[in-house]
């Protein structure tokens, strides 16, 4: 048996594997003030149901717990971590507030970056040097950290990153800080960069440690605290995490790196739109995934989502890159804005319609929650045109306040001067073109034309809005899976353990070293090795993959490579290697560079665990039961006839395969709603996922 949640914004999603076979959904409101709370909520009310309907036992025991959270960003967004440190060597205390001179916009004069999560007066320096080359020049001050160490102690500081120059190469200097920290002060969480991010660039892998020891105890508070809980229901299974790069770790490792799993919510979205892709035989899909805080979109192409070797997080500008702090980790490659069901509507300073980027989140929530948010939302304005049933939202569990909606929206329509009805349109089309614009954005980067890939929509709002972006971008096809509005889930229940790791070693190809090669990757496939093991993955299943970090002598960045599959000391080794650097080079630049050497900066591992195969037959109606997909009609807006129509609404659980449902209609999940407007017409396949066909 298998328990996934996903802890998003607005709702904290679930689903279930009973040891039947039964795959149960369930979606309670988050509570960001402790999200745990949440999460042990909806923990309690699975297995209220497995009880109820098996009728015997608990429905707990060896229950596998696999999660996604979003404690860790919101940490960082809502400068909620604990106060934080850093030590460095000395002379460059200041680095966190220089970062690299670069400028995200060179002719604005005002140009703002977020503030450090560690204010200037707790940066300090320690009297150390190692150079380039591994030399000693100058000893590490012992004295000097002890008394660091005692300055940290009467200021209050709970945690520590460490970040020495070269310790990426060279951390027995950064071992040694942290074991006098231990004998000081042994309260203190201690963040070293050459565990955390052992890579060049001393910037990002300070920025990369500084979110790591920022979130560290927060983490580990709140992994121990559900542990704890989960105990005492009866649980015994083990309790695993999703990372930003679509991989699930142990506890242990999570509390120790809590910075890779900043994106795990989206992350396990983008293994389950990757899984639904495969299925449905689709070589490349654009993943849609918009819930009630943020909408995430993500390019899959032959099946696989991408992974970028860094991420940016906390932008003072949203869409500038160079405004954040950056962060070396590997991680799905999604675009994210600010546009979900419970984004606020205003009118902005100029006098137009504004969505974005702040949101209601759970708590008030929309104004239709009825608890207490006064504000028009995007799902306010779903629920007004039609899209959304005050009586079925989430399968009628949770009603929806109308009147409540109405009366936000139109405080709104009238400080614009136009009505409640064309205000409510406004801000559904305003979120719909804001996802089409960065879509294309992504999908023009990787040199991928949108209007070629069908469109995989899931998350609560995701297949309310999936027909109005599908149009905007030219997309012909859209698939809203079954499940769709607790997808992220879902695909916790199908994702593998695995560990990503790396390290540099800046190496030469004309100077290649099999030795040192060998080396590497023994180290990084036995750090893999201990996490995956932890895992309780059998040893015979696990599975490594390697991958380089490349550029040619004299650049500045470099592209990621797959190593071959031979022995470093094979002469064809060098070869393959330099044919696939090249190739991957004119495919990403459109030419080739001849007559320059090409170096290794990074060196990558995946060590993974099996896949898990989820099949969701089981979630189509209550025990097979035949009845009439059709549940009535309500009036709903479509701009295509610039006004209200009586629309069908079907239930998705009772449709049948093969047999094609006609626009206008509105397609009803427990967890989600399909919206199709005049010009589609959809049909389930065979695995029960509605299959939208644009005109």
């Amino acid at each position: 048996m298998k328990l996934a949640f996903d802890t998003g914004g607005t709702f904290t999603d679930f689903a279930m594997t009973d040891d039947d076979g039964t795959i149960l959904l369930h979606k309670v409101l988050s509570t960001p003030d402790a999200p745990a709370r949440a999460v042990l909520q909806g923990v309690d009310e699975l297995l209220a149901k497995v009880r109820e309907k098996n009728g015997k036992g608990s429905g707990a025991g060896q229950l596998q717990i696999l999660g996604a959270t979003t404690v860790v960003t919101n940490a960082v967004l809502e400068r909620r971590g604990v106060p934080t440190a850093f030590i460095t060597t000395d002379g460059f205390q200041d680095m966190l507030r220089i970062r690299t001179e670069g400028r995200y916009d060179l002719y604005d004069l005002r140009i703002k970056y977020p503030d450090p999560l560690v204010t200037r007066d707790l940066c300090f320096g320690v009297e150390e040097r190692i150079a380039a080359d591994g030399t000693v020049i100058k000893a590490l001050d012992e004295d000097g950290v002890r008394t660091v160490a005692r300055s940290l102690l009467e200021r209050g500081v709970e945690s520590v990153a460490v970040c020495l120059l070269h310790a990426y190469k060279y951390p027995q200097h950064e071992r040694r800080v942290a074991e006098l920290i231990a004998e000081v002060a042994p309260k203190i969480s201690v963040s070293l960069s050459s565990a955390v991010c052992p890579e060049v660039r001393e910037y990002d892998r300070a920025s990369t440690t500084v979110v790591n020891a920022y979130t560290r105890p927060m983490m580990v508070g709140h992994v121990n605290h559900l542990e704890r809980e989960l105990s005492q229901r009866g649980v015994d299974g083990q309790l695993l995490w999703m990372t930003s790069s679509g991989g699930v770790v142990p506890s242990s490792s999570a509390s120790r790196t809590p910075v890779r799993m900043i994106e795990s919510g989206p992350a396990a979205g983008a293994v389950a739109a990757a899984d639904y892709a495969r299925q449905s035989g689709e070589e490349s899909v654009l993943s849609f995934d918009m819930g009630g805080t943020t909408a995430k979109l993500c390019l899959i192409p032959n099946g696989e989502p991408m992974v970028a070797n860094d991420l940016e997080v906390a932008r003072h500008e949203r869409f500038r890159k160079g405004s954040g702090f950056p962060l070396k980790i590997q991680s799905i490659h999604m675009i994210e804005i600010g546009a979900g069901g419970g984004s606020i509507a205003a009118r902005n300073k100029l006098g137009l319609l504004s969505v974005g980027p702040r949101s209601a989140a759970a708590a008030p929530g929309p104004a239709c929650y009825g608890r207490g948010g006064t504000e028009p939302t995007v799902t306010d304005a779903d629920l007004l045109l039609g899209y959304l049933n005050e009586k079925s939202f989430l399968g009628g569990d949770f009603a929806l306040d109308k009147p409540g909606a109405e009366a936000a929206m139109e405080r709104l329509a009238k400080e614009l001067g136009i009505s409640k009805e064309r205000c409510a349109w406004g801000v559904h089309d305003m979120v719909n073109e804001s996802m089409a614009e960065a879509a294309s954005m992504q999908a023009t980067d990787s040199g991928v034309d949108p209007r070629a890939l069908p469109l995989i929509a899931f998350g609560g709002a995701g297949p309310v809005h999936a027909y109005g972006v599908a149009r905007k971008l030219g997309i012909r096809k859209v698939i809203c899976p079954i499940g769709a509005g607790v997808t992220s889930a879902i695909g916790l229940l199908g994702a593998p353990v695995a560990a990503d790791l790396s390290t540099s070693l800046p190496m030469r190809v004309s100077a290649w070293n099999p030795s040192a090669v060998n080396v590497v990757k023994a180290n990084l496939a036995e750090q893999g090795r201990e996490v995956v093991l932890a895992s309780k993955v059998p040893a015979d299943q696990i599975r490594f993959s390697y991958t380089v970090d490349m550029r040619h002598v004299g650049q500045g960045y470099e592209i990621s490579v797959p190593l071959p599959e031979l022995d470093p000391a094979d002469p064809g080794f060098v070869k393959e290697l330099m044919d696939r650097f090249h190739a991957n080079y004119v495919a990403l630049y459109g030419r080739a560079v001849s007559g320059t050497d090409a170096e290794v900066i990074t060196w990558r591992i995946r060590a993974s665990g099996p896949k898990h195969s989820v099949s969701l037959a089981a979630l189509r109606g209550e025990a097979g039961a035949v009845r009439d997909p059709r549940k009535g009609t309500r009036p709903v807006f479509f701009s295509e006839l610039g006004k209200y129509v009586d629309t069908p609404v079907y239930d998705h659980y009772a449709l049948v395969p093969g047999v094609s449902v006609e626009g206008p209609a509105i397609i009803e999940q427990r967890e989600s709603t399909v919206v199709m407007g005049p010009n589609a017409s959809a049909s389930l396949d065979e695995r029960h996922n509605l299959i939208m066909l644009l005109n």
